[in-house]
């Protein structure tokens, strides 16, 4: 326990090191003297946000090497002297997924969504209607990004998901337009998650109503925590489902694997070590499947019982209650990254029918 404690502090002390080595690299004309007043962030952490006078310094922590930062802004509202400035309010971003143009509808700026990418992959009526009708530009392909098409929309900026030894963004990194790097994905819970939505409000001139929304959702998350505290008994569950002879299951460590916990579930591989997910062999999981109560699992449209057995035979004898989430159709992945009490009330609904939680949408449905 004490190694434990001890290491934790050396790598707090190493990422606030690492912010403040920035810092002094970015800022040298900067006054030594001037204080700013640090945004207190109750879950995420892998973002720090001071503002001071005249601007929002933000810096990112690497969560793929937590000594080191992954970008920093300098977020300014008119043009000044600093490095890395992102001038705000954005009024014309390149967005590259779904679940960020729905908060910035939700946070009510989808005017300032400019391009898209991946448009295949974005179910969400009014990108697609403003595509047609010319308001909103397709952008193409994220991982083969079509350069004359950004140029000719000149946004604010860009707003790319990034990833592990990806090597950058190759040209559109030479345009000179800000790239807001957005790493939420890669937090340690739920709610540090939806947390970020303050920094994209932030950046959007919305910050005051992005506050407002994160502690309406905060406050219904602990509570349905609570709630779940109150059960009696303890599901066990299991989740998805495999895919080419591999089951991809969330770690313990995960947003997911947390939710499960949260939700009073007895996830059934909460031991898997890790905050991503793991991919493990069908035979693996059927030992603990066979054992489950509850299986919870997602497809990207409709799927049958007679199509998952006949994929995977094995499956036949898992005995667990099947609740089934259509992404294709449900607003999962746009929606319950920052609005994880919706899931976490659909869980416990779930798991808990005697606690009496109506949720507010139900992402699964019951197979039975």
């Amino acid at each position: 326990m004490e190694k434990k404690i001890i290491c934790k502090l050396v790598c707090l002390l190493t990422y606030v090191c690492s912010v403040l080595i920035t810092a002094c690299q970015h800022h040298e004309s900067i006054s030594t003297n001037e204080e700013g007043d640090t945004i207190s962030l109750r879950y995420a952490r892998n973002l720090t946000m001071v503002q001071y006078e005249n601007r929002l310094e933000v810096f990112q922590r690497n969560p793929w090497d937590t000594s080191k930062v992954l970008n920093h802004y300098t977020i300014v509202q008119e043009k000044g002297k600093y490095p890395n400035e992102v001038l705000v309010p954005l009024k014309k971003a390149a967005v590259f997924t779904s679940v960020h143009c729905a908060l910035l509808q939700e946070l009510g700026v989808e005017t300032s969504i400019g391009g898209v990418y991946d448009l295949q992959y974005i179910h969400l009526p009014f990108i697609t209607q403003k595509v047609k009708a010319g308001s909103i530009l397709d952008l193409g392909n994220a991982m083969n990004p079509n350069i004359e098409l950004v140029m000719e929309l000149h946004p604010d900026a860009l707003m790319p998901n990034p990833f592990e030894n990806s090597g950058g963004y190759g040209r559109l990194e030479q345009l000179g337009i800000p790239i807001i790097e957005c790493a939420d994905y890669m937090e340690v819970s739920p709610l540090a998650r939806a947390e970020w939505m303050r920094f994209y409000g932030r950046l959007f001139g919305v910050g005051k109503e992005a506050d407002s929304l994160f502690l309406q959702i905060e406050q219904r998350y602990l509570s349905l925590c609570e709630k779940a505290l109150q059960a009696k008994t303890h599901p066990k569950l299991i989740c998805d489902i495999p895919y080419s002879g591999q089951w991809m299951l969330p770690g313990h460590e995960s947003t997911m694997g947390q939710m499960y916990n949260d939700a009073g579930a007895d996830y059934v591989f909460n031991d898997l070590k890790g905050a991503g997910s793991i991919p493990l062999s069908i035979e693996h999981v059927l030992d603990r499947a066979l054992t489950s109560d509850i299986w919870i699992f997602k497809h990207h449209g409709p799927i049958t019982r007679k199509q998952i057995y006949q994929d995977t035979p094995l499956l036949k004898d898992v005995p667990a209650s099947m609740w089934f989430c259509d992404t294709s159709t449900s607003g999962f992945y746009e929606e319950t990254p920052f609005h994880p009490e919706r899931l976490l009330a659909n869980l416990v609904q779930i798991l808990h029918p005697e606690l009496g939680i109506q949720a507010e949408k139900a992402y699964f449905c019951s197979y039975e």
